[in-house]
Formats: C-alpha cells, structure tokens, sequence
C-alpha cells in the first residue's frame, strides 16, 4: 500500500557540502547517508554488516576483495558497478585531496583499487588495517559517471546516490533539506514519501517544534526540557549513549596557553559533574580521556580529571598566573547541546579560582571554517563522533601534525609513534597497550580538555518509530510509521 507520510527532521545546523567526501560534520552525514550507501554499515547494535558489498575475503594482509551487489540503481539512472568503487576510494585517498577532504585521514591506508569484474572489486593497502571495514562504513560510494558529467561545483549541490531518498531541492536561505522517497531503492520502499532535514540552531525552537508538530524527530534535544515535553500528549523523549565526546582544544602554541601547568589548572577547575547534573540533566559522562569508554582499548583504569579548585590555584601559581589569567574559548551556537550554556557555566567556575575564561559564541559556518582552516588562536569547544570504536580513529587524526582535525596543530613524537604503530598491527593485545601508553602521555600534555561523553537525546513525535543509535547516525528508512 502505498503512503504520502512526511518525516521532518531538526537539526541544529544545515549541510555545509552535499559532497559526501568533502565535510566531518554528523549533522551533514546525517542528511547525505539519506542519498548515498556504503560498501558495508553497522546495524543497530553497531556490529558490521554487508550493505552494497555482499561479502568480502582477505587475500593477504593488504588485499581485500569485495563482492558487490547487482542490483543497484543511482537516482539518475545509470547501474552501481565496481568501478564507482575504485572511483570513490582512490579519489578520497588521492594525496591531493587530503587537505580539501577532512575524512581523508581515516582512509589512509588504502592505495588503490582494481576492478576485477562489474562486481568484484580489490582494494589495495599500504599497511594492514585494524580499522579498514569500520572505516569503510563511513565512504559513501559515489557514480563516477554522474561526478564527471556534473563537475564538482554542480556534484556539491546536486547529489546522486543508491540511497532510499533522492534529493528534490535544497533550500539553502532557509536551511531545508527536501527529499523524495526513491521507489526503486535495492532494500525496498520507506515508510515515509517525503523526507525533510529543517537547521534549527536554538534548542528552544526545536522543543517548541517538536511540541506543536512541526517536527517529528528532534536532535541535540535540550535535556533540560525532557520531562515538561514528555507531558505532552503524543510526544515522547528517547536517548541513548554515544560515540560522540565534548571536549575543549587547547592551542599549546599559544603564548599563554603553551604553558602545560595553566592547561592542567583549566582542567582542575571544570567540575564536570556538575554541570552534567545542572545543563544536561545527568545526560552524559565525564571523560577520562580523547576516545569514549566503550571504544577498543581503552584503559578503565584511568579516571576523569578530577575537580579540584585548591589544586587548579595552585597550579596557576606554579604557572606564573598568581593574580589570574584570562583565556579565550569559541563555541559554535547550537551545533551540540546546550554548548555555549556549558561554556558560560565553565566560566563561572573558573572564575572561582582565578581563570577568566571569555566564551566567544560563533555561527557554525564560521566556527567550522575556522577549524578547517586551521584558525583557532586559543581554544574551542566542540565535538568528536568517533563511529570506528577504536582509538586510531582520533590519535592518529588529531594528534599528528599536519592534518585536517588537529586544527592548533599540536604534535608530541612519542605519541605520533605510538598512533602510526598501533593503526598498522593486528595484535589487539600489543595495540591495546599501545592506547594505554598513549592516554598516559595526553594527560601529561593535555592539548585537549576531555569534558564528556554525550547521552544523546531525541524529541520524538510518537506516530514514529525511532531507536536512536550510538554512532549518531539518523537512517530515516530505519524509521517506521506507527499505524496502530
């Protein structure tokens, strides 16, 4: 039987690129994975599946062989076959692409790829690959013919995918996202007709929405308006644990902020719990670390930063800030939850023991643009959505130097020789002592100050059926219309 129904989803930002190579934001993910599919996912439980690839077999350590399906279709028209493929992996991991490609990082390891028939393709490494498939679940597949005949500037707004919706307009001004259901999508049909992604940057503009109906999934919802809206009748409220992490990156170039005793003092300052209690009503973890505790090989032995004032002054004073120092953090507007409202309690407590902490609040296009740029002069608050599980995906991403997520540039020898070692061995043994090492020595260093884990809300209009997922990820075709 067929339906009509609209899912519209808030987010807090727009897409900044409908070029799925070409950003690092989840909020833009989240609209492309709508277009586009995968040579494998994860499912619900976060376990790896097969989605365009059928299976695959490893010919050596740096080989790999996938299968593909043959039954898949782009928006335009044209067949999925083992050359888009190639296409996609070695135009991500063309060298020079790396700088204009945030992901690209991730995918280092891989060469190149041969077809060896309209569906079977291999794909060559460098290294072995702890990562490789998780990795994978995040290279959207593109069609080389359509990028060739549309050109880049058309491809970055007009996508065209295998994806379960194609794309009808995308209303920039306004920050809409409008899709139509594709008909003919390998898996089958949605259950929804029309699908629309809405930028709402204000937390209590999305509540309101999700109150009066013009939103049926609400992200980064505010926990602080949990149980007022769970009392309106036909919305509820779901959560669950995430791979995305808050933390506040620390430019150790800096005159002021180069001093390792004043990053420490900061970080004794910031009673986490607290604030987790106060602004996200208990919806989150404070972190011991760069990478979230359900993540491979990462030392439960190792506890938050503890928060403690008389030790934050102390340290101050060690650091020759006696009678208090001030600092600056930028915060984008909206794009996590309650993010500047965290920062402005922050400075609060900083205040408390000598640390002025000025909170810069910024649109996201111009925060983002900053860190790809490389721009941050002092700190930033922001977030990591680490979907591999593994530690590789942030050591060797943000804490060598050059590269595209390590936006202040900080490097530490033993460090990048602990990250490059532990992304090319297949010992889980050898690679989880390697993490172990490796946290011991960024606490020391402290270039971040790791605040929590997210509890990641939704508002939820109950005429939907939604389970929210740890990577963050929102698959509208995973989304099902209640009809009882």
């Amino acid at each position: 039987m067929t339906n009509n129904f609209t899912l519209t989803i808030a987010q807090g930002t727009d897409a900044s690129t409908m070029d799925p190579f070409a950003h690092s934001e989840t909020t833009t993910a989240n609209i492309l994975l709508q277009m586009y599919d995968s040579l494998v996912r994860r499912d619900s439980e976060m376990e790896i599946v097969p989605h365009l690839a059928t299976s695959w077999e490893y010919v050596s350590d740096n080989e790999i062989i996938f299968n593909l399906r043959d039954d898949v279709y782009y928006h335009h028209g044209t067949k999925f076959t083992a050359s888009d493929v190639k296409f996609s992996i070695e135009r991500m991991v063309d060298p020079k692409m790396s700088d204009i490609f945030p992901p690209a990082g991730r995918f280092n390891s891989m060469v190149s790829a041969e077809v060896l028939s309209d569906y079977q393709v291999k794909v060559n490494l460098h290294r072995p690959d702890p990562n490789l498939l998780a990795q994978l679940a995040g290279l959207m597949i593109i069609s080389e013919t359509y990028f060739k005949e549309a050109g880049v500037e058309e491809f970055s707004v007009l996508p065209s995918g295998t994806g379960p919706f194609k794309m009808k307009t995308w209303n920039r001004k306004d920050g809409k996202v409008y899709l139509e259901r594709n008909e003919d999508y390998f898996l089958g049909k949605a259950d929804m007709k029309y699908l629309e992604f809405h930028a709402v940057p204000h937390g209590v503009d999305r509540v309101e929405g999700i109150k009066n109906n013009t939103y049926d999934v609400v992200a980064n919802f505010p926990p602080l308006d949990k149980e007022v809206v769970e009392k309106v009748n036909g919305v509820t409220v779901v959560g669950t644990p995430s791979v995305g992490i808050i933390y506040m990156g620390i430019n150790t170039h800096h005159e002021v902020l180069g001093n390792k005793k004043l990053r420490h003092a900061i970080s004794h300052g910031i009673n986490m719990e607290k604030i987790i209690e106060e602004e996200l009503v208990g919806c989150g973890y404070p972190l011991a670390g760069p990478v979230y505790p359900q993540a491979f090989g990462v030392d439960e032995n190792q506890k938050p930063i503890e928060y403690n004032p008389n030790k934050s002054r102390q340290l101050l004073k060690e650091a020759g800030y006696e009678d208090g120092v001030s600092v600056k953090v930028e915060v984008p507007d909206g794009r996590f939850t309650q993010d500047k409202e965290i920062c402005f309690k922050m400075k609060e407590q900083l205040q408390e023991v000598g640390i002025h902490l000025e909170v810069d609040v910024r649109p996201w296009e111009d925060f983002i643009g900053k860190f790809r740029n490389h721009q941050f002069d002092q700190m930033y608050y922001v977030g990591w959505g680490n979907f591999t599980f593994d530690p590789d995906e942030v050591y060797r991403n943000a804490f060598i130097h050059p590269r595209a997520w390590n936006p202040t540039h900080f490097s530490n020898d033993k460090i990048e020789e602990i990250a490059i070692e532990a992304s090319k061995i297949l010992d889980q043994t050898k690679r989880k002592e390697l993490y172990t090492e490796a946290l011991t020595i960024f606490r020391e260093e402290l270039p971040w100050v790791p605040l929590f884990q997210q509890f990641d809300l939704y508002g939820l209009n109950e005429e939907w059926c939604f389970k929210p997922r740890m990577d963050e990820f929102i698959y509208a075709f995973d989304i099902k219309k209640n009809r009882g």
